[in-house]
């Protein structure tokens, strides 16, 4: 089978809550993140739908930086949802960055990645 995937994951397993139409929120567990995307699982089933447009937040481990990401959802089965950020400002966008450097084999891939958001303009 082919990857389809561009950009490198990293688990990063984190509490996180998902709010849905700017008032219900779910708690969620991160599972993976990357600079485009994230796969987490709901403390709680939801009926999300492909499509589907969602507030992600975390905070990081040992810190009281909070990460928030506009998202799509792209896939969801039982509790288990994957989003595509749709914006992601520059400062979670930099905490994210230097989030993957740290948990990756490869930081300079990291950096290329995120060239190539910036050069198809994916991050705004």
């Amino acid at each position: 089978m082919e990857e389809k995937r561009k950009f490198t994951r990293i688990v990063c397993k984190m509490k996180a809550s998902v709010q849905i139409d700017n008032m219900i929120i779910v708690e969620a567990d991160n599972l993976n993140i990357s600079l485009r995307g994230a796969f987490f699982e709901l403390a709680e089933y939801w009926a999300f739908k492909k499509g589907d447009r969602c507030q992600l937040t975390f905070i990081l481990p040992d810190s009281d930086i909070r990460l928030q990401f506009k998202t799509e959802v792209i896939h969801s089965t039982g509790k288990m949802v994957g989003v595509e950020f749709d914006r992601i400002d520059t400062v979670t966008m930099n905490h994210l960055k230097r989030l993957m450097e740290s948990r990756t084999l490869n930081p300079e891939q990291v950096e290329r990645e995120l060239a190539l958001l910036y050069r198809s303009n994916q991050t705004i």
